[in-house]
């Protein structure tokens, strides 16, 4: 046993030698030391995160924290072309609005990281001044998405930046307070994070001022004009013809036919005085009463048609029949009303013929029973009819026609007076004396003659000033010469502005 522990012990000994040797050799061979790895071996990508907050003394301040990991330098950009290098800066805009903020940190190996958000600064403020009791504001906000102006006495006003600008009433708004009271004020603004800041001022020192305003109604050259003003003890008119007046409410006849300035300047208890400006149209008559044109959708008796009796006939026979069935037979109530013996004359003479209008059922149906509408199928045809009216005053004509073939013009014609021949009117009909107002219409020609459709007419509509107590609504289709190109007319009415 102990030989064996020798035998051992020989062995480490000359083993150690050796080893001894190796180290000499690697140093004589010029080892270098060991130096750790730079940069990021691991490849982890650092990250960048900050917050932001107003500051609680002033809204246009935003502070910036980072909590951005393994962070050697920073880069701020605060979206209004002004940067930073620190690590957590304080800003202060001095525009507000709506600010896309981005933060860049770079890492001790050169690696970047971004991280942005969007920051809204609002200052809030106004200024006003006032004259009597209206006052007038001045906006200072800036950076605001919505306004709320809040008077103080019930009455609100907004603002939006969406749909309205710096230039609207609405920004820089003024309100006349009814009362000389104490008013507080309030602006509340919204930002574009929709966070709210709100400023209130007292409204002081008010003096109760006159609000002048008036109302009027015309009638030819006389003017009713009515007093609407509020807190006034005096009234001064200037009607813009050179006179004025002191009454509260005067009625004032101008000397011609136009538009004029009139001007109300009222006064207060307090002396002070204000003025309201409208424009009066003077020269439009008002009626008193309604223009009555009769049967204007041409509606006969539904016992019988076919007797040549209907409402546009200028010479109508003398009877029409009530009853089919048994005859019976009674005055057409529009003889008197078509009759015009000297221009049916002329008719026969101008055309060879002694055509009248004709009728044809439209297709349509009132209370159970078919109407009627005029035809025009022959160039002798017309329509006459006599209105009473009011000169001086406008109305509106209106009517529908259909066309069943192209180019087949429909004339329309006011007269101010009764006619027995045509031909004062064809020469340049729209400039005529006789004529209070003329239309063509061209654009009432309609396709579908016999389908299920061809009942589809065209309303024009114009405007008359009567020139006379009477107007004559003529109309005629020289070029509807038989019944493939005739031409149907219905619901002729005349409108009376007020009635």
């Amino acid at each position: 046993m102990i030989y064996k522990l020798i035998k051992k012990i020989n062995k480490s000994i000359f083993i150690i030698p050796f080893i001894l040797l190796g180290l000499v050799s690697c140093v004589d061979n010029g080892y270098e030391a060991f130096v750790p790895p730079t940069g990021n071996v691991n490849n982890i990508q650092p990250s960048t995160l900050f917050t932001t907050s107003t500051s609680a003394d002033d809204n246009m301040s935003i502070v910036f924290r980072s909590y951005s990991t393994d962070a050697a330098s920073y880069l701020w950009d605060f979206g209004d072309g002004t940067t930073s290098e620190e690590a957590n800066p304080d800003y202060k805009y001095t525009i507000g609005g709506k600010y896309n903020v981005k933060l860049t940190t770079t890492s001790s190996d050169g690696l970047k990281a971004i991280d942005s958000v969007i920051v809204s600064p609002i200052s809030v403020d106004f200024n006003f001044s006032n004259i009597d009791s209206k006052v007038t504001f001045e906006n200072l906000t800036s950076g605001a998405k919505s306004l709320v102006w809040d008077f103080g006495d019930g009455e609100t006003l907004t603002w939006d930046s969406e749909k309205d600008t710096e230039l609207d009433p609405s920004f820089n708004p003024s309100h006349i307070y009814k009362t000389a009271d104490t008013f507080g004020a309030t602006l509340t603004a919204t930002n574009f994070l929709d966070v709210q800041v709100s400023v209130s001022k007292n409204i002081e020192g008010l003096v109760l001022s006159t609000v002048p305003d008036f109302t009027f109604d015309v009638n030819g050259l006389t003017v009713q004009f009515t007093d609407a003003s509020l807190l006034a003890t005096t009234h001064t008119w200037d009607f813009g013809d050179g006179t004025t007046s002191t009454e509260v409410s005067p009625m004032h006849t101008f000397p011609a036919e136009a538009t004029y300035d009139v001007t109300l300047t009222t006064t207060n208890e307090a002396g002070v005085s204000k003025s309201e400006t409208k424009a009066v149209p003077v020269g439009a008559v008002k009626p008193t009463f309604k223009a009555i044109v009769q049967n204007g959708t041409a509606d006969d008796f539904q016992g019988e048609t076919g007797d040549n009796a209907d409402a546009w006939d200028m010479t109508p026979n003398s009877k029409v029949k009530l009853d089919a069935d048994n005859g019976v037979e009674s005055d057409s109530p529009y003889r008197a009303l078509w009759n015009n013996s000297d221009l049916n004359s002329y008719i026969d003479t101008a055309f060879g013929t002694n055509e009248q209008p004709g009728s044809s059922s439209d297709g349509s149906y009132v209370n159970g029973e078919k109407t009627r509408s005029v035809k025009l199928a022959n160039d002798s045809r017309r329509l006459y009819q006599l209105v009473e009216v009011e000169a001086g005053v406008v109305y509106s004509f209106t009517i529908d026609t259909r066309s069943e073939a192209e180019g087949i013009n429909t004339e329309v014609f006011i007269l101010n007076n009764e006619i027995t021949s045509e031909e004062d009117i064809n020469t340049d009909p729209a400039n005529n004396s006789n004529v209070d107002a003329y239309l063509n219409i061209t654009n009432d020609y309609n396709s579908s003659k016999g389908s299920a459709s061809d009942n589809t007419f065209t309303t024009s509509t114009f405007t008359f000033k009567a020139t006379s107590n009477i107007v004559v609504i003529y109309a005629r289709a020289l070029k509807a010469v038989d019944s493939s190109n005739e031409v149907f007319i219905d619901n002729i009415d005349i409108i009376t502005p007020g009635f």
